[in-house]
Order: structure tokens, then C-alpha cells, then sequence
């Protein structure tokens, strides 16, 4: 009886262990994640990387958005002026990391 309760004490006690530790292995590789909308990218040794101007225009291009001008850092994200589907003045804005399309804020 005693070395069925000892076996089952050494039992737990290692699956306690054996689950902490992939815990907290799991938390370290999740900080390095960052998330921005829907994309999940993971941090670069040597830093971000920003996407290119060409590139900016080629995410809005795909979506049939019409563009005024350059893009422009403004807030952490590139904005573009364009129109929307109504034809009204409109910003759209693209992640600078990934190339992600964020949005459209409509001026009014």
C-alpha cells in the first residue's frame, strides 16, 4: 500500500514538473510574437523591416482602391489618401510590417 501511494505521489510530482516546464516554455516563445490584426509575425533579430512604397500601392491596387499621392507614415501605420466605393474622400491604412490592409477611415 505504501509503495502505491509513493509511485503515484513520484507520478504526479513528475507530471507536474514535465507540464510546468512545456508551460514555460510555451510563454517565452510567446512573447516574441506581435500582433497586428489578423497577422502574427515573429520578431526579427536586427530589428522591423518596413515595407516598400511600391508595395503599399500594389496591396491597394488589389483591393480597387483608387489612390491620391504617396503614402505616409502616420501613427505607426503607412496612410494613403484615396477614395472610397462612394467616390468620398477617404484614408486607407497598411500595417508598414507585413503589408496588411487595415482599414478605410472615411472623412466626412
Amino acid at each position: 500500500m505504501k509503495l502505491r501511494t509513493l509511485l503515484t505521489a513520484a507520478g504526479t510530482a513528475l507530471a507536474l514538473t514535465a507540464g510546468t516546464a512545456a508551460y514555460a516554455d510555451w510563454d517565452r516563445d510567446h512573447d516574441r510574437n506581435w500582433h497586428r490584426g489578423h497577422v502574427i509575425m515573429k520578431v526579427r533579430p536586427g530589428g522591423h523591416r518596413f515595407i516598400e512604397h511600391t508595395r503599399v500601392i500594389e496591396v491597394l491596387r488589389g483591393r480597387h482602391i483608387r489612390y491620391i499621392g504617396e503614402p505616409y507614415m502616420y501613427g505607426g501605420a503607412y496612410v494613403v489618401r484615396c477614395y472610397d466605393t462612394f467616390g468620398r474622400l477617404a484614408y486607407c491604412r497598411v500595417d508598414p510590417y507585413s503589408g496588411a490592409f487595415l482599414g478605410i477611415n472615411v472623412r466626412l
